[in-house]
């Protein structure tokens, strides 16, 4: 304050001076112009000059006291607007670390979110390359997708939720549990014990909460679910499959509240899409399972009726041409130049058949031909059809073969000797008559329904003939199969008969191999 007042009582003196050197030059500039008017005054008068100075001290201090005053108010006005500025400055600075502050938060935000989304989009793309996803391996994908999920956005809890038919009960599919490391079959909730829940799943895609104790439709999940687990944060999305909701994904935040970003929301609906591929490759795994399983049981069954060359033939043109085959049906057929052909039937089986039941005569049948059927297979021949009580066989087709008579002449003393198993109901055994012809013909598949491998030609007639005019219990042959296994087997010559359609013909009976 003392140097406050020095200072300003400088200042004063300063000014009084100034004033005084102001004055006296305006004083003399007016002095001749005014010499009349001063000439009035007698300036050596001492009263004048003691007039006149105390007019000057008067005016000074009048001068002194009004600058003082200005001063001091300058003064004032200045300290007001030095705590104006500093206190702008202060908010200015305060504003200032605000946005520094809000701007690192930001920056923090920011990374975490391009951390999370890098982190999401690798875990997205190695799920879309997942074979179980693709390859409709269900389990294995839904354990991947809530394994991979909880990692990805560090929760505690991932689980899966079937819905049951009428949405009325969820069934956990699998719960990962990250503290575990482990996969589990966790609970069952349903719409009677919470309905709020239940309505909110099934009218909104996504739930995203961040405290379950402030939304009302989780409020009703907490005393029996969410506490227990220790839950306080749940996002969980539904997924659909052809339009309908099949269930839903959640994951779980435990002990510390989770604030669910828009990037998770986003991703957990991008895992909710991929179960969703997951349940439609799986759906159609099973249909094509079940196309492959069905499709084997029509080959087996085609493969019943038809050699397998002949059935891969067919398929290949049924798939080629099947347009056409609606009207014009089907033809596979091939020209041999020499097979062996034999027809064998039950000697008097009309008149058995009609002293039993039906049942009784198919099962006799079917006992009989399916001991045939065995030595079909034992001897590679080829099994044409059955008429009532006989059986047709071909050697030497689909597939040429040398030892085709060979094969027939085994077939047929096997078959000789086989049908002395079966017993007629009064004990009496069963007789065959087999005929054999060896020759030219053809054989395919022709028609659009019920197809069959079947035989045409002449020599299919010769066969037929040669067993029609056999002898009960004996194997008949014509000149041409004899001359084929006259050198292995022992055949003896019958007298020339009359044959229907083909005049006298010389036949032979088959008899046994030879020993060599």
């Amino acid at each position: 304050m003392g140097n406050l007042a020095v200072t300003f009582s400088l200042e004063m003196i300063v000014k009084i001076l100034w004033i005084k050197n102001l004055l006296d030059c305006y004083l003399g500039s007016k002095l001749t112009t005014q010499s009349k008017f001063l000439n009035i005054f007698d300036i050596d008068d001492p009263m004048w000059s003691t007039m006149l100075g105390w007019g000057m001290v008067t005016i000074a201090v009048t001068v002194a006291a009004i600058l003082g005053r200005s001063i001091i108010l300058t003064l004032q006005r200045l300290k007001k607007s030095n705590l104006e500025l500093k206190d702008l400055i202060q908010e200015k600075s305060n504003e200032l670390d605000a946005s520094k502050s809000s701007l690192q938060r930001t920056n923090f935000l920011l990374d975490r979110r391009e951390q999370q989304l890098r982190k999401q989009q690798e875990v997205l793309f190695a799920l879309t390359k997942n074979k179980a996803i693709n390859q409709g391996d269900f389990i294995v994908a839904v354990q991947n997708i809530t394994k991979t999920g909880s990692y990805a956005l560090n929760v505690e809890r991932a689980s899966i939720w079937l819905f049951n038919r009428d949405k009325t009960v969820l069934q956990c599919l699998d719960l990962y549990q990250k503290s575990l490391n482990s996969h589990t079959e966790s609970d069952v909730l349903t719409n009677k014990k919470y309905p709020s829940f239940f309505e909110a799943l099934l009218e909104k895609r996504t739930i995203a909460v961040e405290d379950i104790q402030e939304e009302d439709i989780l409020r009703e999940l907490a005393p029996s679910y969410c506490v227990p687990q220790g839950i306080v944060s749940i996002l969980a999305t539904r997924f659909e499959v052809g339009g309908e909701i099949m269930g839903i994904l959640a994951f779980e935040h435990t002990d510390i509240e989770h604030l669910w970003i828009e990037e998770e929301i986003s991703f957990v609906n991008s895992l909710s899409d991929l179960l969703a591929l997951g349940m439609e490759a799986q759906e159609r795994r099973r249909v094509e399972e079940s196309l492959r399983v069905e499709q084997k049981k029509s080959e087996r069954l085609l493969l019943n009726v038809l050699p397998p060359e002949i059935a891969e033939r067919l398929k290949n043109v049924q798939s080629m041409t099947k347009v056409h085959l609606k009207t014009s049906g089907t033809i596979v057929a091939d020209s041999f130049d020499e097979v062996t052909v034999l027809f064998a039937d039950i000697v008097n089986f009309t008149e058995y058949a009609a002293s039993i039941s039906a049942s009784e005569l198919v099962n006799v049948l079917n006992e009989i031909f399916s001991e045939f059927d065995h030595l079909v297979e034992q001897y590679e021949l080829e099994k044409i059809k059955t008429i009532g009580d006989s059986y047709m066989v071909v050697g030497g087709l689909p597939i040429p073969s040398d030892s085709h008579a060979e094969a027939i002449a085994e077939m047929a003393l096997q078959m000789q000797s086989s049908i002395k198993k079966f017993k007629r109901t009064d004990g009496s055994d069963f007789s065959l008559r087999i005929g054999i012809h060896t020759g030219q013909a053809i054989a395919g598949v022709i028609g659009t329904k019920k197809f069959i491998y079947d035989l045409w030609g002449d020599t299919v007639n010769v066969a037929s003939r040669m067993e029609s005019y056999g002898i009960a219990g004996c194997i008949q042959v014509t000149e041409v199969t004899y001359q084929l296994l006259k050198n292995k087997y022992l055949l003896e010559q019958r007298s020339a008969i009359n044959i229907k359609g083909k005049g006298e013909m010389t036949t032979y009976l088959l008899k046994e191999r030879m020993e060599i």
